[in-house]
């Protein structure tokens, strides 16, 4: 797998985890409440755009969770590691 597409993989997984958090409440809700507009916490969701740690840290502000519960994916590092690095051991 590429890094183009693992990157893909990981912010859709995480837009999923912020859709789940959401519990249908509206984007301007949540925005209204961080540093980050109702139309760019829409896109991260989906996972149309990249995005910071910090932006992260602000969409868990505006949606008053820990940011750890939006980065609690299930995503099998141990498989990327052994695809980018050859030499890669699982310890």
């Amino acid at each position: 797998m590429e890094s183009k597409d693992i990157s893909l993989e990981l912010r859709k997984k995480i837009g999923d985890k912020i859709q789940l958090v959401r519990r249908g409440e509206s984007y301007a809700k949540i925005a209204s409440r961080c540093n980050l507009d109702a139309s760019k916490i829409s896109k991260i969701e989906k996972g149309r755009i990249d995005f910071r740690i910090n932006t992260i840290f602000e969409i868990a502000k505006g949606l008053r969770v820990h940011p750890k519960e939006l980065l609690d994916i299930e995503f099998n590092f141990e498989d990327y590691y052994k695809e980018i690095d050859h030499t890669y051991k699982t310890t």
